[in-house]
């Protein structure tokens, strides 16, 4: 195996005992905050569905990819917001696939919402051992595995259990955000010789609107993830013009000695429905050396029209709310 993939591999086999980057890794994390925060389910006030793929880390050797759909929308007559998700990711041999459904309580004021929300999620993990080599394995013949390592499967290998997250939003025609933990229980995924914890992570997330010039809108943003014992932090700005297109820049680190990357960010309104957005990160860890940053791709869809019955949130439609 080339350096790049024992890395890789590394990376797998310590994820059997920490709970450090386990779940999905995107950039234009703020496009869709249901991702990580149960309790934006129905927030972009009407259908909304958005797509991502991600390839990180490009050219090196098993690098981690993800795709993920979420669907969501509100449903005005039981103040409540309903979606579904479908997520994957892949490193080297790993594959985890991710299936969910998230249901939110929203509570409407004179200018703002409060919205609280549970979701559940299907974790199934798999481990390809024929893509795996050992120093003292035998594989003297084209389909002939047996890595002599009793924590190593030769062939296919999957197991799956199920996991809960909660959270807390704000948004107003200024100001969002929320609080959200991912895996409460944290389950755990039994491999024959090997169990693959579901660690605990939490998330917050703040970002606010101002108007600039006459056609400008800037929106800055933090992010911050934590396990308890590593926190990765995410700033930056985005700047919108006529309500169309956007750039923005953030940086990504985990404290004040370590680094992670730049993302550079773009996007565009197709039509009134559908939007492109598309985010670079540029590595700034020891990994720039091996590997040429990662590329984020994501095309949202939203409905804009009022689904049911009930009493909106006094911001629906602003155009603001438009990613």
């Amino acid at each position: 195996m080339t350096r790049q993939f024992y890395l890789l591999l590394l990376l797998l086999l310590v994820g059997g005992a920490a709970s450090a980057q386990q779940l999905g890794h995107y950039s234009l994390y703020w496009l869709d905050p249901v991702q990580f925060n149960p309790a934006y389910a129905g927030l972009d006030n009407s259908l909304s569905i958005t797509g991502t793929f991600r390839a990180q880390w490009t050219g090196l050797d098993g690098q981690p990819t993800s795709q993920r759909l979420s669907a969501h929308l509100p449903v005005y007559f039981l103040s409540s917001g309903f979606g579904v998700e479908a997520e994957r990711d892949e490193l080297g041999a790993r594959s985890l696939n991710r299936f969910g459904a998230t249901w939110s309580y929203q509570l409407v004021t004179s200018s703002a919402v409060w919205s609280v929300g549970v979701s559940g999620r299907y974790y199934q993990m798999s481990l390809d051992g024929s893509a795996l080599r050992t120093p003292d394995g035998d594989y003297t013949e084209p389909n002939f595995v047996a890595h002599n390592d009793v924590l190593l499967p030769s062939g296919n290998e999957g197991a799956g259990t199920m996991t809960f997250a909660a959270g807390l939003y704000y948004q107003s025609e200024r100001l969002e955000g929320g609080l959200s933990v991912r895996n409460l229980t944290e389950s755990v995924i039994e491999f024959p010789g090997l169990d693959y914890r579901l660690g605990r992570q939490y998330h917050a997330y703040l970002r606010a609107r101002f108007d600039f010039l006459r056609a400008w809108e800037l929106s800055p943003l933090i992010g911050a993830m934590s396990d308890g014992i590593q926190h990765q932090v995410t700033t930056g700005l985005i700047a919108r013009y006529d309500e169309n297109i956007f750039g923005g820049i953030a940086y990504r680190g985990y404290n004040n000695q370590t680094t992670d990357a730049i993302l550079l960010m773009a996007g565009l309104n197709l039509s009134d429905k559908v939007s492109l957005a598309y985010a670079y990160d540029l590595t700034l860890s020891e990994l720039r050396t091996v590997q040429d940053g990662s590329h984020e791709l994501t095309l949202k869809y939203n409905l804009r029209q009022r689904i049911g019955a009930g009493v909106p949130p006094p911001i629906i439609f602003n155009p603001r709310t438009k990613q």
